[in-house]
């Protein structure tokens, strides 16, 4: 399955670029959501967002897109977003797209399902999450932690 995994809060926000890791906020039990949901699994980001965390995140496959080639032996390294989505379409392998907003944006016509942290309230930053509405996703469920709601959305 191809899944789609951010945070963001009330108003789409997703990152900042002066943070520590790129995002608005610190939200530990997020963090700890993505990683419960990612283990083991393959993530792919564009080189902005790899760069914004600073290193390959341990215990999954990532793979990050960059028309610009780079050397780091940590990381897969494609230039065709297509191409890896229909790999693992073929495959039948769970992806999870891990941001930035071109990448989301690129993605959303071709993955299956949303995943959503919404964060609650307004914070600061200047990158935002495409609007998704015209993309047939449904919501299925809303599951409720201390910290923030996930939304599973599912292409209709």
């Amino acid at each position: 399955m191809i899944s789609i995994i951010v945070a963001m809060d009330d108003n789409q926000l997703i990152g900042k670029n002066d943070s520590f890791n790129g995002m608005p906020w610190y939200n530990k039990e997020d963090l700890n959501h993505f990683k419960e949901t990612t283990i083991h699994k393959t993530i792919l980001m564009g080189y902005t967002t790899y760069k914004a965390i600073g290193r390959a995140l341990p215990n999954r496959k990532t793979i990050v897109v960059s028309f610009e080639p780079f050397d780091d032996d940590k990381v897969e390294v494609r230039t065709s977003l297509e191409d890896v989505i229909q790999e693992y379409r073929e495959k039948d392998e769970d992806l999870f797209i891990s941001g930035g907003a071109s990448i989301y944006k690129q993605c959303l016509p071709l993955a299956d399902q949303l995943l959503i942290s919404r964060i609650p309230g307004e914070h600061e930053g200047e990158t935002y999450f495409p609007n998704f509405e015209d993309y047939g996703y449904i919501l299925k469920e809303v599951k409720s932690f201390e910290t923030f709601n996930l939304q599973i959305y599912q292409r209709g």
